[in-house]
Formats: C-alpha cells, sequence, structure tokens
C-alpha cells in the first residue's frame, strides 16, 4: 500500500477570518506606531544632537517609510496572506531570506513590547503628577512619581502585557475594535498638542518672554530661570544648539526618527489574511495610516522646537545629564511632548490629559505587536517552517492561541530585562538592533516589489495591480526602486552605530540569526526526509 501524501501547508485552510476592513486596518497601523518614539525621542533628540532640526529629521526618515508601506501595501493586494514581509520576500526573493528577515524582526518586536510595557508605566506618571499638582495633592502627585521607580514599571509593565495578551487572544474583529476605541482618544490628545504648540509658535515669534511667564507659573517662580543657568553652567550654548545643522539632522533621521517610524506597514500586512476587502483596505490602511504618522511626526516636532527653543533643549540637557540634581525650584520631571504642551496651556489638568493620551498611544502600541509576532509564527509554522502546533486557532475565537502565549512569556522576559535598565547595561544599543530588525526587511520587500510582476507573472496578472501602470512599467516597480535605495540608506546606516568587533549587540544579532538559520535548515530536513518538496511550499501561496 502507498503512503499517503503529506500535504504542502499544515492544513486547508488558516480558520482566521476576514473582520479587518480599512479604518481598522489604519488604526492598527497609527497605533503601532505612534509612542514613545515621538514622545520621548523627539524631545532627547534636540538636545543630543545640537543644530539639528527634529521635524526635517522625521521628514527625511518619513519619505522612504511612506514609499515602502505603499509597496507592502501593494503587494498584500497581491497575496493576501497572513504573514506579511515573511510571505513576500519567501514567495519573490528567497525562503531563506524571508524566513530569516522575519526572525530578525521578530527579535526587534518581542523586545520592544516588555520594553513598550515597562516604558508605559513612565507616561502614567507623569499623568498622576499633573493631576496632583493642578489640584494640590500631593498624595496623587507622590503616586505618579511612585509609578516611575523601577521596580513599580516592572510589576505594573508585567500586569499591561497580561491585558494586551487577553485582548490579543480575542477574535479579530473585537480586537480590532478595542484598538480603535482606544485609538480616539489619542487622537484628540495628538491633535489638541499639535494646536498648542502651533499657537505657541506664534506667541514666541512675537513675545518671547510669555513662554517663561507660563512656565513659571506652572513649575515655580524662577523655574525658567533655573534651568537655564544650570544649563549654561554645564556648557549648554544657545546658539550652538539652535543653529541648523544638517549632520546633526541626518544623525537624528537614522537614528530616533527611523527608530519611531519602526516599520509601520509590518502589522498591517502581517494580517493582510483577515483584510476582508484587500486593495481598499491595504491601501487605506497601511500606506494612509502611514502617511498621516509621517504627517503627525514632522509636524509635532517642527512646532514643538517652534514654540520652546531653545528652552526645550536646555532643560533635556539638565535631564540626561543628571544636572537636574542642582534644581532648588524646578520639579524633575522626564521631559517629553506631552510634557511641554500641558504646561503650555497653563492648565495642569489638560497637562494630565495630554499625558494620558501619550500613555494610551503608547499601550495601545502593544496590540500590534501581537498582531505581527504571532502572524510571523503562524505563517512559519503553516509552511512547516516552525513547530506546527502554533498554527492552532481557538475555534471559537478564531486567534492563533498558541502563538500569542509565546509572545505573551517573551515580553514578560523582556520586561524583566529592563527592571534598573538591566538589558541596556548590556546592550548598550539595544534599541539599534531593534531597529535593524524592523527596517531590514523594509530594504528586503521594496526589492522584492521590484521584481514581484517578473519573478510571479502568474499571482501579478490575476491581481488589480496589473493594470496599475506608468506607460510600460508597473507602478509597483518605480515605487519599489526609491523605496529599496531610500530603505538601504537608513540600514547603512543604522549597521553603522554597530562598532566593529565582538560587541554584545553585533553578538547578539550574529547569534540570533544563527538560530534562525538552524531552525530553517532543521525544518526543511526533516520535511524533506518526510517525503514533502519543501521546494513546493514556497513556490506556492499557503490557504486563504
Amino acid at each position: 500500500m502507498a503512503e499517503e501524501e503529506i500535504p504542502l501547508f499544515e492544513r486547508k485552510a488558516t480558520g482566521l477570518v476576514r473582520e479587518i476592513g480599512p479604518f481598522g486596518l489604519m488604526t492598527i497601523t497609527m497605533s503601532y506606531a505612534i509612542g514613545g518614539g515621538i514622545n520621548f525621542l523627539s524631545v532627547k533628540n534636540g538636545a543630543l544632537y545640537p543644530g539639528s532640526h527634529v521635524g526635517l529629521a522625521f521628514f527625511l526618515a518619513g519619505v522612504p517609510v511612506m514609499l515602502v508601506a505603499l509597496c507592502y501595501a501593494l503587494l498584500a493586494i497581491m497575496m493576501p496572506r497572513s504573514g506579511g514581509s515573511y510571505i513576500f520576500i519567501s514567495r519573490l526573493v528567497s525562503p531563506v531570506l524571508g524566513f530569516i528577515a522575519s526572525w530578525i524582526s521578530f527579535l526587534g518586536g518581542w523586545l520592544l513590547i516588555g520594553i513598550i510595557a515597562y516604558y508605559d508605566v513612565f507616561f502614567w506618571g507623569t499623568m498622576l503628577w499633573c493631576v496632583g499638582t493642578a489640584f494640590h495633592n500631593d498624595a496623587v502627585a507622590g503616586a505618579g512619581i511612585w509609578l516611575m521607580a523601577p521596580e513599580n514599571s516592572l510589576w505594573l509593565g508585567i500586569v499591561f502585557l497580561i491585558i494586551a495578551f487577553i485582548v490579543a487572544s480575542l477574535r479579530i474583529g473585537i480586537l480590532v475594535r478595542i484598538i480603535q476605541a482606544l485609538w480616539i482618544i489619542p487622537v484628540i490628545g495628538s491633535i489638541m498638542i499639535v494646536a498648542t504648540y502651533g499657537m505657541n509658535w506664534g506667541l514666541a515669534a512675537t513675545n518671547p518672554a510669555r513662554f517663561k511667564e507660563i512656565w513659571d507659573s506652572v513649575m515655580g517662580s524662577g523655574s525658567y530661570d533655573e534651568v537655564m543657568r544650570v544649563a549654561h553652567a554645564h556648557g549648554f550654548d544657545d546658539a550652538t544648539y539652535t543653529t541648523f545643522s544638517w549632520d546633526m539632522t541626518w544623525a537624528v533621521a537614522s537614528y530616533a526618527a527611523i527608530w519611531a517610524y519602526g516599520s509601520p506597514a509590518t502589522p498591517p500586512t502581517a494580517v493582510a489574511g483577515e483584510v476582508s476587502i484587500p486593495t481598499k483596505t491595504q491601501l487605506i490602511g497601511t500606506f494612509l495610516g502611514t502617511v498621516l504618522i509621517a504627517l503627525y511626526y514632522v509636524t509635532v516636532s517642527t512646532v514643538m522646537y517652534a514654540a520652546c527653543d531653545p528652552f526645550i533643549r536646555a532643560y533635556t540637557f539638565n535631564y540626561l545629564n543628571k544636572y537636574w540634581d542642582e534644581y532648588t525650584i524646578t520639579p524633575k520631571v522626564t521631559p517629553s511632548l506631552p510634557l511641554f504642551a500641558g504646561i503650555l496651556t497653563g492648565n495642569l489638568g489638560l497637562a494630565a490629559f495630554y499625558a494620558a493620551s501619550a500613555a494610551i498611544w503608547l499601550w495601545n502600541d502593544i496590540p500590534p505587536f501581537f498582531l505581527y509576532l504571532t502572524r510571523f509564527i503562524f505563517a512559519w509554522a503553516f509552511d512547516r517552517m516552525f513547530p506546527t502546533i502554533l498554527t492552532k486557532v481557538h475555534p471559537t475565537l478564531r486567534s492563533p492561541i498558541y502563538a500569542n502565549f509565546v509572545v505573551f512569556i517573551l515580553s514578560v522576559i523582556a520586561c524583566i530585562l529592563c527592571w534598573n535598565w538591566f538589558i541596556y547595561g548590556i546592550f548598550v544599543l539595544l534599541d539599534n538592533v531593534a531597529c535593524f530588525g524592523w527596517i531590514l526587511p523594509d530594504m528586503v520587500v521594496a526589492l522584492a516589489a521590484i521584481f514581484a510582476p517578473v519573478v510571479r507573472p502568474d499571482i501579478y496578472k490575476e491581481t488589480p495591480l496589473a493594470a496599475w501602470k506608468v506607460g510600460p512599467i508597473p507602478l509597483i516597480t518605480l515605487v519599489a526602486i526609491p523605496a529599496f535605495f531610500g530603505m538601504s540608506l537608513f540600514v547603512c546606516m543604522v549597521l553603522a552605530t554597530f562598532a566593529m568587533g565582538p560587541t554584545p549587540d553585533l553578538l547578539l544579532v550574529v547569534v540570533w540569526i544563527t538560530i534562525g538559520l538552524i531552525i530553517f535548515a532543521g525544518y526543511w530536513y526533516y520535511n524533506q526526509n518526510r517525503g514533502i518538496p519543501v521546494s513546493e511550499i514556497f513556490k506556492s501561496l499557503p490557504p486563504a
């Protein structure tokens, strides 16, 4: 009797459901990206890089990010399957490269979930401090300071992760509605923050002394002069820090800006197999969502510095160098985008709302992280390149429950490693490692998009993309060429930050890639021995 032929894929259908519409996908895109990068790094890097134009830096990084987001959207229309960049690269470029690129992205993702959960507690601490100060309630203000203690950030961060795990395990339609509901509050807060900075931009130009008056009215009489005096005493120079420098601007673009974007097209295309109307939904959700992120980043960082320079750099300069220990008047509050906007209103109650909106933005990062990480796991396993038990879908929730649990455990480990910033004591360039993990797949996805019409004409010609041309050249190719070169530039700049030699950060990347190669090679060999033609898996799209 002949042996029963083993099917190429784990089963004939994924078990996932197509319930995501355009608005839902857009909120996934925006919620994933907008968080700590813009709210902290936009402030921090103005002090770290004297002469940088932070708004321009976000624009320089945003152009290739938007172009590659369009590549992602078009490829998700062409191949609407869960797995995103893994599916695109493995079917259009190379199976092993597809696995390794997504494997590296996976490393950055699970580390960042834990870091975000830990870091988010700081925003809630800022909010409580503002509320307590506004209403002269020392207990509430003290609670805000208490939240910023490392041990409290740890256990509360784990609580945040437990909540996120429960939410991420729900049916995709319910999960998306939760993300949408949470998205509304920070969007309102962000619009108000932009408006606050914009109004004070004009005020700063016509009445520079007014900012000082507002600051002192909230933070204490003489606080403004104290901040500037301490900064100047330690070498801060107004002209140096505010005179435009291309080098410093590119330095911000190559780290803070590209990190803050974090490949926003990854989550919405990782769930491409759960999108109801691929063409419309991907263009609106993935591409338009990314454009709105870039518009917000550029606008808010530009008006913030226009309204608060050079004071914002001086205050952050003191914070970064611990010079604020010399303050006798000014409260020690972590500098952030919502903090300065709230103070400019002269109303700490409103400042609390701004801080709360930032905190919600940051927590709302976590469910989209779960989505893209679990769909990577699911897609690997569905292709038989990972334990196939991880394709298990809950019969009622239609969620990859085992994959969710794996991501949850890894994120808790990352959160624990953040305690007292232990992990940053070992991996000094950990943020750069995560950034590299995000943008390397972006570069390869753009490469895949260039040749998609030629490599897989059988798929391409059956999609709306076949009709989208500029003359004889496919639109996807025209978009992908500048996207590839733009992302290649940023990949090179991020790689340049790694010191040559066996540094822990570089070793982490090498070890992680090695583990990925061993896993891929092991499963390839295992499946071949079972009689499965593995090469045929990657010539086919997985079942829907």
